[in-house]
C-alpha cells in the first residue's frame, strides 16, 4: 500500500449491509486512495503509518441518500395547502416560474445544496424547473458543492399554468441537450435524469420520446406516480385506454432499473408486481405524505413485491431537508410494516444507493466504495449522551428518533470534506 497515496480515518463506524444487518466498529480506522475510494474498513491497531485523522468519541457513518426533492421548492416548505393540487397552483408553480430568473435560481439553488450538505446528504436524486438554463446552473452548483447525483429539466408540455407549459418538441431537444452535457459527468459523480413531472401533464408523445431518450442514453427517468386519488381520476379521464399509471409508463417504455417513481401510495397489489418485474424503483416521502394528507405508501405491499424503495425529503412538500427524518416518520408512518432503526438506517444509506443504482459505490463504508460519509456527533442532539456508553440499536434509535442536521459535524465525497461555503 502506498501510504503517501492515502489517508485515514479514526472513529466508531457503523453502516448498515443489510436492512438487518449492520456493521459496528468501537474503534475503527477507514483508509481511502488517492482515487476517493475505500481501501480497507476495520479495527484501529495502531499500524497504519499515514496521515490519520482522529475523531475518536465521534461516530462515522456512510453519506446519506436522498432519492427525491426537488430544488425550486427550498422556500416553500410548510406553505399549507388543502389538496395536492391546491398547494401546487398556489405556492409550487409559482416558485418554479421563478426559476426563469438567473439571480432567482442562484439565491435558491446554492441556499438549497449548502442545506443539502449540512443535513448529511452527499447523493440526491433531484428536479429542477422546465427551464434548461435554470437546470444548466443548478449542475454547475451540484458540482462545486461536490454533491453526488442526478437533476432534471422537468417536462410539461400539456395541462400546465402559463410559463411552464412546454412545446413537445423543445421539452425533449432541452432535455436531450441536458443530459448530452451533464450525463456521466465529474467522473461519473453527476448523472442526468430525464423528467417528465407526472402523468397528466405529459402527452403520450412526450412520454413515449423520454422512454426511448433515457434507453438510448443510458440516463435516470424519474417522475411522480399515484399520490393521491385525484391525480389517479385525472389520469383516468385523460387516458381511458390505460388501467392505470403503470401500465401507461410500461407501454410508453418509462420503467426499467434506473426509473424512480415518488409517492406510489395510492396502487394496487397487481402494478407493485408489475414495477417490480421492470425493476422500478420507489422514492418514499413519508413526510411529504404527511404534509399533503395524501396516504401512506404500502411499505408492505412493495417489500411483498420485491420492489426497491428509499427515502426522499421531496421539498417543498417535505418540510426537513434531513434524512434522519424520513427515518422516522417512515416509521410513524407504516402500520402493516416493520421500520425498525436498523432498516430505516439502511434504507436512508445502501438502500438509497440501490434505488439509485449505486450501491457498487456509495451507501456502504466497504473496500471499494467511494468514500462518502459523515462525521457525527451525538451529543449535538443530547449532551447527556456519550458515544462509547451506547450500543448499536441506541445510537441508530438517537439518530433515528431525535436526529437532525444538528448531529452532523463534518460531510466528505469521495474522501474530500465538503465546503459549505466554498461553492
Amino acid at each position: 500500500m502506498n501510504m503517501a497515496a492515502t489517508r485515514a480515518f479514526r472513529a466508531r463506524i457503523l453502516f448498515a449491509t443489510a436492512p438487518d444487518a449492520v456493521v459496528d466498529i468501537p474503534d475503527g480506522l477507514l483508509v481511502v486512495g488517492s482515487d476517493g475510494r475505500i481501501l480497507s474498513c476495520g479495527p484501529w491497531d495502531g499500524a497504519f503509518s499515514g496521515p490519520v485523522e482522529d475523531f475518536s468519541g465521534h461516530l462515522l457513518i456512510p453519506g446519506l441518500v436522498d432519492v427525491h426533492s426537488h430544488i425550486p421548492q427550498l422556500d416553500c416548505r410548510g406553505k399549507h395547502g388543502a389538496t395536492l393540487l391546491d398547494w401546487l397552483d398556489r405556492y409550487i408553480f409559482p416558485a418554479e416560474k421563478a426559476f426563469a430568473d438567473p439571480k432567482v435560481v442562484e439565491d435558491v439553488a446554492r441556499r438549497f445544496f449548502k442545506k443539502l450538505i449540512l443535513n448529511g446528504t452527499t447523493t440526491a436524486g433531484l428536479y429542477a424547473s422546465i427551464h434548461a438554463d435554470a437546470t444548466d446552473r443548478c449542475f454547475e452548483i451540484m458540482r462545486a458543492a461536490g454533491v453526488r447525483g442526478f437533476i432534471g429539466k422537468v417536462m410539461m408540455d400539456q395541462y400546465s399554468p402559463a410559463g411552464l407549459l412546454e412545446k413537445t418538441s423543445d421539452s425533449l431537444n432541452e432535455s436531450e441537450r441536458m443530459c448530452a452535457k451533464w450525463n456521466g459527468a465529474e467522473g461519473g459523480r453527476l448523472r442526468y435524469a430525464f423528467t417528465p413531472r407526472f402523468v397528466p401533464t405529459c402527452s403520450l408523445e412526450l412520454l413515449r420520446e423520454v422512454g426511448r431518450l433515457a434507453r438510448e442514453s443510458g440516463a435516470y427517468l424519474q417522475s411522480h406516480i399515484a399520490e393521491t386519488e385525484g391525480e389517479n381520476a385525472r389520469v383516468r379521464e385523460l387516458y381511458p385506454q390505460y388501467a392505470d399509471s403503470v401500465a401507461l409508463f410500461e407501454d410508453m417504455d418509462c420503467l426499467g432499473a434506473r426509473t424512480v417513481l415518488a409517492h406510489a401510495i395510492h396502487l394496487n397489489d397487481d402494478a407493485f408486481v408489475r414495477l417490480a418485474a421492470t425493476g422500478t424503483k420507489i422514492a418514499h416521502c413519508p413526510t411529504s405524505n404527511f404534509f399533503l394528507k395524501s396516504g401512506a405508501m404500502p411499505a408492505a405491499k412493495v417489500e411483498a413485491a420485491g420492489v426497491d424503495y428509499a427515502l426522499g425529503t421531496d421539498v417543498g412538500a417535505g418540510t426537513s431537508m434531513s434524512i434522519f427524518t424520513e427515518m422516522r416518520h417512515a416509521d410513524y408512518a407504516q402500520m402493516h410494516a416493520t421500520m425498525t432503526p436498523i432498516k430505516t438506517f439502511w434504507l436512508a444509506t445502501q438502500g438509497g444507493a440501490r434505488v439509485m443504482s449505486m450501491e457498487g459505490d456509495v451507501g456502504s463504508l466497504e473496500a471499494g466504495m467511494f468514500a462518502d460519509f459523515n462525521i457525527c456527533a451525538v451529543e449535538r442532539i443530547d449532551p447527556s449522551f456519550r458515544l462509547a456508553d451506547l450500543a448499536t440499536d441506541e445510537i441508530l434509535s438517537l439518530l433515528m428518533y431525535r436526529g437532525d442536521g444538528q448531529a452532523i459535524e463534518a460531510t466528505y465525497v469521495a474522501g474530500e470534506r465538503l465546503d459549505v461555503d466554498g461553492f
